[in-house]
């Protein structure tokens, strides 16, 4: 993944990404990807991605109309996001970018609408492992006995993590 351009945004523009980013996630989530005073850069890509670094740091993917948390960032911070967790027998196929299937969850966030971004985690030891678009709500999901519950958005084999590894 190539940068095709790149540029840092006004504070006007700042505010309005903060309020775009406010209608998915609540105000802690927006006050962990952009702390006071920082710089934000916009960075398109010749995929036709769309990313935001943030004091030189890859912190958010722009999909479509949604806004991704990258996984490296992820990783590194403690976020409370929506979360649904996975058994230890899903992990090989979330991470080469599977969907997540009901009979592989075990635990859900009971807060979970449809069309949210929630992280996908291992019962283990509570690694992200993806990020994804819930196609159910937390209690419709409880109530399958199967089928494709989240659609996997983002994991470590996909080109925005490849990218984020080798952003300077």
């Amino acid at each position: 993944m190539n940068i095709k351009q790149r540029h840092f945004i006004k504070s006007t523009e700042i505010k309005e990404l903060k309020e775009e980013v406010l209608k998915q996630y609540d105000e802690r989530f927006v006050a962990g990807i952009f702390p006071s005073k920082s710089r934000i850069e916009v960075i398109y890509t010749e995929a036709g991605d769309k990313l935001y670094s943030v004091n030189g740091e890859l912190r958010l993917w722009q999909l479509e109309n949604q806004y991704i948390p990258v996984l490296s960032y992820l990783l590194k911070s403690s976020f409370n996001m929506k979360t649904i967790v996975v058994d230890m027998g899903a992990i090989r196929f979330v991470t080469n970018g599977a969907d997540i299937m009901r009979p592989g969850l075990r635990k859900i966030d009971e807060t979970i609408k449809k069309g949210d971004i929630v992280r996908i985690s291992d019962e283990k030891h509570d690694k992200t492992l993806a990020v994804g678009k819930s196609l159910f709500d937390a209690g419709e999901m409880e109530a399958l006995e199967k089928g494709k519950v989240v659609k996997n958005l983002h994991t470590i084999k996909d080109s925005v993590w490849e990218f984020a590894k080798e952003f300077k």
